[in-house]
């Protein structure tokens, strides 16, 4: 899902990138690398190495060291062999003078003369007659000379050698949901079959969640840098310097945001069936009913597992748990996954408390902004009516519809959220989001309308309000909150949500 943050696109965008939640810089920014290390890795090794050029090049020596070795710490990179080589020649350029000789008529200073002229003399004579045993030598034929030489240099002082590398850079697409086990088997696989092709290259492979899978899982060459950027897991591969195939997963804890933010997904369409049939239903297939008993589109995959089956027990086995019995929202359905530390138990899973879905409209800033929990899944433009006939209020979904039908051919656009007399719904009509030309109702693009629809489940609160909402905060946002819909592999399950023999009759 595209994830729109601003009314119009500055001029400058193409040439922003995106460091973290609400943070955006330009490279051209002389703090960029000091800002990289800050709000994104402080264990950066390009920052790293850049500020250490920085401060070399400003006389900071003491820094620019600091940065450097900061640099090696990352291994193996690019920048590790630069930040050697850069330390050695920065040791070196510190070392002190030697110091000169003390004045001749000093006794002390004499002899070390003296002691001087003597090394000086044994080294020469010595350097005579490795040349003569050389001239001999090549008399013998080069093995001789291989032999004379290794005999007279016996590396007794030590040896360093570095090794460059050429790093190759793979995209390994994997379906939404994949179990983390499965994407570490697929990349050590992989990395191991490039280096295989590629000997004496660093390769480095990407793993981006896309949906499908590429045939025999296939890697392929990176030519978009954006893809970087989306990625989720990066693995590093050299067998000349390491025999362990480095994989990386970027912000873990993301996971568990989606896995909470599916989990109050299904609670809030639970609860609202409770409201409206007096108890919660015995199966949790009866959310997925057609039209208009569709409490929610799908069952969300659970992301730490990959799984959207569900229990009635927790086991741990991934998945989800749903215990009728419970009166607790937090206790009726939870991941059946084990969090960090809790010894393989509920307790944790049970302990995400209940906070229904949530759908704010800031009609100063014509925002929308989804909600499920504390995590941020949405933010979307939106269009709201002319002279102010989109009500502040707070307001229910009560049914969700796709390809509603009204007065004429499409004026509710692709999917619609009914409250009554209004609705979030889409429109063809792109000049209106971000105006006031409807008739009260809230405006998406259609497309924009498509992504949001599947994650607000009836029954979600709609908060609208004319003053501002003071943006996400520090809540995270999730940019890819597809990922807690089913892939193309089956998982979860899909209502029929269309009302073909129904006219709605929204403000419009």
């Amino acid at each position: 899902m595209q994830h729109l943050r601003q009314r119009f696109k500055s001029p400058a965008a193409d040439k922003l990138v995106r460091l973290h939640k609400n943070i955006y810089l330009n490279r051209s920014d002389p703090k960029y690398h000091e800002k990289v290390i800050t709000y994104l890795d402080p264990h950066s090794p390009e920052a790293h190495y850049k500020l250490g050029q920085y401060f070399e090049n400003n006389g900071n020596i003491g820094k620019a060291l600091k940065h450097y070795k900061e640099a090696m710490s990352t291994y193996p990179s690019p920048y590790y062999f630069p930040a050697s080589g850069s330390i050695r020649r920065l040791t070196k350029e510190k070392a002190p003078a030697i110091p000169r000789p003390q004045a001749a008529s000093d006794p002390i200073a004499s002899r070390t003369k003296r002691k001087g002229a003597a090394a000086g003399l044994k080294m020469l004579l010595l350097v005579l007659l490795f040349i003569n045993v050389l001239l001999l030598a090549l008399l013998y034929g080069p093995t001789a000379v291989s032999k004379v030489v290794s005999a007279f240099m016996p590396w007794s002082v030590g040896k360093e050698v570095t090794y460059e590398s050429i790093e190759t850079a793979y995209v390994l697409h994997f379906p939404y949901g994949e179990p983390q086990k499965a994407v570490e088997e697929a990349l050590h696989k992989k990395a191991l079959q490039l280096a295989n092709d590629h000997p004496k290259q660093t390769i480095v492979l990407y793993g981006v969640a896309s949906g499908v899978r590429t045939a025999d899982n296939q890697a392929v060459p990176l030519s978009d840098e954006q893809l970087k950027t989306k990625s989720f897991v990066v693995a590093e591969y050299n067998p000349a310097v390491d025999t362990s195939v480095k994989i990386r997963f970027l912000h873990p804890e993301f996971q568990k945001l989606r896995t909470t933010a599916g989990a109050q997904l299904i609670r809030t369409a639970l609860e609202a069936y409770a409201a409206d049939h007096g108890s919660v239903p015995s199966s949790i297939e009866q959310l997925f009913q057609p039209y208009p008993n569709n409490y929610a589109s799908y069952m969300p995959i659970e992301t730490i597992s990959g799984s959207a089956h569900v229990r009635t027990v927790f086991d741990g086995s991934g998945g989800w748990v749903y215990d009728a019995q419970a009166r607790d929202p937090a206790r009726r359905f939870y991941p059946n996954v084990a969090w960090e530390g809790s010894s393989g138990t509920a307790a944790a899973s049970t302990s995400l408390p209940f906070a229904p879905v949530t759908v704010t409209i800031d009609q100063s800033a014509h925002s929308l902004r989804l909600n499920a929990g504390p995590v941020v899944l949405a933010e979307l433009p939106v269009g709201l009516g002319a002279d102010g006939r989109t009500p502040d209020g707070t307001f229910t979904v009560l049914e969700r519809v796709r390809e509603p039908q009204g007065s004429r051919p499409g004026v509710y656009g692709t999917a619609a959220l009914g409250m009554g007399e209004i609705a979030i719904h889409g429109t063809a009509e792109a000049a209106s989001i971000g105006a006031n030309l409807s008739l009260g109702c809230i405006r998406l693009t259609n497309e924009a309308m498509s992504a949001l629809y599947p994650l607000v489940p009836r029954g979600a609160r709609v908060v609208i309000s004319s003053g501002g909402t003071g943006g996400s905060g520090s809540a995270p946002i999730l940019v890819q909150p597809e990922l807690l819909l089913p892939g193309k592999d089956g998982l979860g399950r899909k209502a029929e949500e269309t009302a073909k023999q129904r006219v709605f009759q929204w403000l419009g």
